[in-house]
């Protein structure tokens, strides 16, 4: 039972750590302060996991990374889309000067 627990306890925890993240891109539009390769390296290794729950048929791996793959997929979109937004600001602004 306890064992039980401790393993719910921990997928709602790592599967909802990423969504603040993601609201607080959405709010701000900001993705300066995030690390491309380490959302890489996440979403990578979520989908490892997704995986690794599917040949072993074990659903609680399988639901608790379908929901994580979301929002860090999602991050990891916005720093793409709109980390090269920055980069063109930076450019336009450093031709201006």
């Amino acid at each position: 039972m306890i064992v039980t627990i401790i393993g719910t306890v921990a997928a709602v925890l790592t599967t909802t750590a990423m969504f603040p993240q993601a609201i607080r891109i959405i709010r701000t539009r900001d993705v300066h302060g995030i690390s491309l390769i380490m959302y890489l390296a996440h979403t990578t290794g979520i989908l490892f996991w997704l995986s690794y729950g599917v040949m072993l048929k074990e659903w609680p791996i399988i639901l608790a990374n379908c929901v994580g793959i979301m929002p860090a997929s999602f991050i990891l979109f916005l720093k793409i889309k709109l980390g090269r937004n920055e980069l063109n600001k930076t450019n336009c602004t450093s031709d201006v000067s």
